[in-house]
């Protein structure tokens, strides 16, 4: 069992959230996480990229993220890996279940291996909304569960941010727009409020 130690980061330390557009655009989520962490004296290095997916994420793993020799890495990746090989993306290799799982487990490992501490993962946000979930439909449950065996495989501290999603989604019946997000797979502020509320508080920085 994982020894969960509050809080997760210290002041004067850095962590790296390394992830797909949900990552890099910092008219995300990743803008109020950002002030939230400086107010306690953490950096947040945001290390995302449009369109990236778990093998991607392997081939610059070492210039994005260990080069920079951060105390903690954050993972968020999966609504590319979900994606790839259906519907739209239907000329690119898929990235199954598995594999997703074994990339995420790389990639922690060669951080770990490059002295890094202190991991943490981001599950698929529950589902996609509007014209991207009648594409796809209910495809990111096994996904989801990828997620959580590679926490548990390296011990890291998951964020359950598909279960605030679900809890969110299960509040309004009968919903089938744009509702946590602003095409279907960006976080809207709503959104955005929900996921970084769910990371503060799995790291033990919550109010």
């Amino acid at each position: 069992m994982l020894l969960q130690v509050n809080p997760w980061l210290n002041s004067g330390e850095t962590v790296v959230c390394f992830g797909d557009s949900l990552t890099e655009n910092p008219a995300g989520y990743t803008g109020p996480l950002e002030i939230a962490l400086r107010a306690r004296g953490v950096t947040l290095v945001r290390a995302g990229r449009s369109g990236d997916k778990t093998p991607w994420a392997l081939t610059r793993l070492e210039t994005d993220v260990l080069a920079r020799k951060p105390d903690a890495v954050c993972l968020f990746f999966g609504a590319n890996d979900v994606r790839v090989g259906r519907a739209l993306w239907a000329d690119e290799p898929t990235v199954p279940p598995a594999a997703y799982e074994s990339n995420l487990i790389w990639i922690l490992h060669l951080c770990k291996l490059a002295g890094i501490a202190k991991f943490s993962i981001i599950p698929p946000l529950y589902r996609f909304e509007g014209p991207e979930y009648e594409a796809f439909g209910e495809i990111m449950l096994p996904y989801r569960q990828a997620a959580r065996n590679a926490a548990d495989a390296m011990q890291a501290r998951f964020i359950p941010a598909d279960i605030a999603f679900a809890e969110e989604w299960a509040r309004h019946p009968g919903h089938t727009g744009l509702l946590l997000t602003s095409d279907g797979v960006h976080l809207n502020e709503p959104g955005c409020r929900i996921l970084v509320r769910s990371i503060l508080s799995s790291w033990g920085l919550g109010d």
